[in-house]
């Protein structure tokens, strides 16, 4: 049953060329920045108006600096002392410099990720809303990539870590039905590595219960990248 979506690295950029931007660059971003420990939501490239002011020009997310990037098909380029990546918005201390991720690698992985996206067949950069969808229809998308799977035994749970520490579920969802609140909204949810989410077989199940025997939350980025090509408008 744990069989790959994606035969090759090519195949599965052919096909998330066929999704839609902001998810083609979440996934392209994840694999660069997860292994180091980096959320683009959550570190900034942060830009000085110049090298001999304090004064920051511009604050943004990694995410949004990638994304429009590739919306303007643009290759980045970037200036020692004037630019850098944080994790406090609107900071240039070297306290708050995200020591995992210099400079130059960042522009090398937006410019790797537009010329990815721009390379032929190249990536439609129009903005495409999801088809308005019941859980019928997220079923029936379900069985076609994950044959023979008991839908029913298959559950997003996220968690929450309080203060003292404990991490307890905040929500349990049926993958179908998951998917289609995040659908109904025209989002399309991408799975980063973490605790804060997993793949469950019973429902409200702690984290070191129940696991899915093979299915991960990686395993539904892989999925999405193959279903949403079919439900866009």
């Amino acid at each position: 049953m744990n069989t790959p979506l994606f035969s090759s690295h090519a195949e599965r950029l052919f096909t998330l060329k066929k999704t839609r931007v902001d998810f083609a660059v979440r996934v392209l971003l994840g694999q660069s920045l997860e292994a180091r420990g980096i959320n683009p939501h959550t570190n900034y490239l942060t830009t000085l108006i110049n090298v001999s002011s304090a004064e920051v020009q511009s604050s943004k997310t990694l995410f949004d600096v990638a994304l429009g990037c590739v919306e303007e098909q643009v290759l980045p380029h970037y200036t020692q002392g004037l630019s850098n990546v944080f994790n406090k918005r609107y900071s240039f201390a070297d306290e708050d410099r995200v020591k995992t991720l210099d400079l130059i690698e960042f522009e090398r992985i937006v410019t790797d990720i537009v010329t990815s996206l721009a390379e032929k067949p190249s990536m439609d950069l129009s903005w495409r809303a999801i088809k308005p969808l019941t859980v019928e229809d997220i079923h029936g998308a379900l069985n076609i990539h994950l044959p023979g799977l008991n839908l029913d035994e298959v559950h997003v749970t996220s968690f929450v870590t309080h203060d003292f520490g404990k991490r307890v579920v905040s929500s349990s969802q049926p993958l179908a039905e998951y998917l289609l609140s995040h659908f109904e909204q025209d989002e399309i949810p991408y799975h980063s590595q973490g605790s804060h989410q997993a793949i469950h077989a019973a429902a409200f199940s702690e984290s070191d219960e129940h696991p899915h025997p093979w299915l991960t939350t990686a395993h539904i980025n892989d999925l999405l990248i193959r279903m949403v090509p079919d439900l866009l408008s």
